[in-house]
């Protein structure tokens, strides 16, 4: 992931353009707050079904949810709510019972836990390796080590600029997370258009 280093992202967030009447940012709010009034360790069945098919409103394929593993995939969600950072055992255990999608999990992990988990999806995916195929997206590994990546970031001595850069572009304070993470998925959005 060649792209994930402090220089490149803080380039791009000088350039950053936000794309207008976007609904992901519209709706971005809504889902935080969902999981903000959420207590510690209470996230149940029913929050579970119904946050995997919001998030999913946000991707072009319809969710199939795998609850054979319920309590173990609940009991998860909590430990993500209350400032666990998975394994690569237990993202792949999230990642089979949320339509085996990494993409999709991400997302339901970042509304969950926003400060420590951030969004991965083929834009991103094609911003970090500047390759054309998604061929590895779905690796638990790789994206913890996009975590890393964006905490590394994050507490880089000049992390500020960056993040005033992007923040200013919306109405609502953002983590580091996303600051950096829609800096690298518009970045694509306008490469690609």
């Amino acid at each position: 992931m060649k792209n994930l280093n402090f220089e490149t992202i803080l380039k791009d967030a000088e350039k950053f353009i936000l794309t207008e009447n976007n609904s992901y940012i519209q709706t971005y709010t809504e889902f935080i707050k969902y999981f903000d009034k959420i207590k510690d360790g209470d996230i149940n069945e029913h929050n579970l079904v119904i946050a995997s098919h919001f998030v999913y409103g946000w991707m072009p394929t319809i969710i199939h949810l795998n609850l054979e593993q319920k309590d173990k995939v609940l009991f998860l969600l909590n430990a993500v709510k209350s400032g666990h950072i998975l394994t690569e055992n237990e993202i792949g255990i999230l990642k089979k019972s949320i339509n085996n999608s990494l993409v999709g999990l991400s997302k339901l992990l970042h509304f969950i836990n926003p400060r420590d988990y951030a969004i991965w999806d083929s834009r991103i995916f094609r911003y970090l390796t500047e390759k054309k195929s998604s061929y590895g997206i779905d690796s638990p590994k790789l994206y913890l080590d996009y975590l890393n990546g964006i905490k590394n970031i994050a507490e880089n001595k000049d992390y500020g600029k960056l993040h005033d850069l992007i923040s200013r572009n919306f109405e609502y304070d953002i983590y580091p997370t996303r600051a950096i993470e829609i800096t690298m998925f518009e970045t694509d959005r306008n490469r690609q258009s």
